[in-house]
């Protein structure tokens, strides 16, 4: 008896011992984090570095003879246990860390990039390791790989394009889109059709295209790249404007694009949130109430800069007295010291029914849309294609779920292709981005109708505010002329 109680007291020293590796150095890990040092329940924030790895300081991490994942000093900080450290010669500390792919030796607090995770070389135990983030990135290998597996399932294909270099995947969202939802859009005035036979005739156009049609070619903006900063806000906004301006038979267009930077730079602060964002209903009120001037006379810089500067294009009172009257201004004083700017007036903007026969019909007899899409980090991957929101990736990694934003783009036409799951039509809307000519179809992109919201926000102007005024004149000579039919009548 006495022998079996003396075994059962060894082996209890052997586990309690077996807890910790050899080299384990009992300093401070839990100990050494702000608060809360400990945590309840499973929390996989909760750890610190931890040599190549980390520990945990949570309540669930796992404590066994072989393998755990809990910091050192985990049970006498967070359960209060008094653990002793055991004494074992510590292993000769080594202060460098090498960069596997290019062979470089690092000293410890040099750093380097991986993708867009930085790294720092900093002593973990007895040994110094490389420290790196880890947040999701745009270029992802894993998400481009899902990407390309579905492709005969989904219709679309990605890429990895330079420009999301070392771009994380949550300042993509904020800087590359920018569009504030706002539901105040969705209580906008509708403009009907001008003919309900062409509005029911809808059904039977398959295909669309502005930029190749006789009436609209050579008329519609091109494609424009935004920086890394979030204003396509407003960036949609005065190019839908400046194509609907340039369908305007009594206007004498010189191509040259509206001034972004004019919308930016002079809205109101409660407007934008800097280069994170902004919202289309005051990018389209300030048009309106102010008009906008070119781009040569305003260039644009805040893709460059990373920020949203000062407004240096300021209206009079007479200036603000001529455009409510409908009248052009002149002698504009651009802040690019240009003497060729000019200045536009636009009637208000109006909304387009959401269901896909309106919006072909907007675009058929009217022009180009503003629409706002909600973006899922998929989408920066988009090479060609007809782009669907089915990306399941979130299923297989969690972190991807719920990472969305919202972004306002262009519709130009639409068309229909085979789907490759069902082999039936489906019907996609030509889409026009502002990254550049080098990202997707040279900065083009096909989205299936119905899908990422697309359709749910949908704003057009009037190309130029005389139009307002003479739609104002055709009702009121319309209904002048019905009123003396009826006095004529009645005599």
């Amino acid at each position: 008896m006495k022998l079996f109680i003396v075994v059962v007291v060894l082996l209890f020293i052997t586990v309690v011992n077996a807890l910790y590796s050899e080299w384990e150095e009992i300093r401070p890990y839990c100990g050494a984090r702000s608060q809360p040092q400990c945590c309840t329940s499973r929390n996989d924030n909760c750890f610190m570095p931890y040599y190549d790895s980390r520990c945990y300081c949570d309540t669930f991490c796992f404590r066994a003879h072989d393998n755990h994942d809990c910091c050192p000093d985990h049970d006498a900080i967070c359960e209060g246990k008094n653990v002793t450290e055991p004494v074992r010669p510590p292993p000769q500390q080594t202060g460098t860390c090498i960069d596997q792919e290019t062979n470089r030796i690092y000293e410890v607090g040099g750093s380097i990039k991986r993708d867009c995770n930085l790294c720092r070389c900093t002593t973990l135990g007895y040994r110094a390791d490389w420290s790196c983030e880890e947040d999701l990135c745009v270029n992802s290998p894993e998400l481009l790989q899902h990407v390309k597996q579905q492709q005969p399932y989904t219709g679309w294909d990605g890429t990895h394009y330079d420009k999301f270099n070392g771009v994380k995947v949550r300042d993509a969202l904020k800087y590359y889109l920018g569009t504030i939802p706002d539901p105040s859009l969705r209580s906008m005035v509708e403009k009907a059709p001008d003919d309900p036979a062409d509005y029911y005739r809808m059904d039977d156009e398959k295909s669309f295209d502005t930029r190749t049609n006789a009436k609209y070619q050579n008329k519609i903006r091109g494609i424009r790249d935004q920086g890394k900063c979030g204003i396509s806000w407003a960036l949609s906004t005065v190019d839908v404007a400046s194509d609907r301006l340039s369908l305007v038979e009594t206007i004498h267009w010189t191509r040259e694009p509206l001034s972004v930077q004019n919308v930016l730079s002079c809205t109101d602060p409660e407007a934008k949130d800097g280069c994170e964002g902004g919202r289309v209903a005051f990018a389209w009120g300030f048009i309106k109430d102010k008009g906008v001037i070119t781009d040569n006379c305003y260039p644009y810089e805040s893709g460059t800069t990373g920020n949203i500067s000062e407004c240096r294009f300021r209206l009079t009172d007479d200036n603000i007295l001529n455009i409510q009257q409908h009248r052009k201004l002149t002698n504009i004083q651009c802040p690019s010291g240009a003497t060729n700017g000019q200045h536009y007036n636009f009637g208000p903007a109006y909304r387009v029914r959401n269901e896909p026969r309106s919006v072909k019909y907007e675009i058929y007899f009217r022009g180009p849309v503003q629409a706002t899409m909600l973006v899922t980090p998929d989408f920066f991957l988009y090479k060609n294609g007809i782009y669907k929101c089915q990306n399941n990736y979130d299923r297989q990694n969690p972190r991807y779920a719920n990472l969305n934003a919202h972004h306002s783009i262009r519709l130009l036409g639409w068309g229909t292709a085979k789907d490759p799951r069902t082999q039936q039509d489906e019907s996609y809307w030509i889409a026009a981005n502002s990254w550049g000519e080098g990202w997707g179809q040279n900065g083009y992109f096909h989205i299936r109708f119905g899908d990422c919201q697309v359709e749910e926000t949908v704003i057009a102007t009037y190309g130029k505010s005389t139009e307002v005024l003479k739609q104002k004149q055709k009702r009121q000579k319309r209904s002048d002329e019905q009123d003396n039919t009826i006095e004529f009548l009645s005599s």
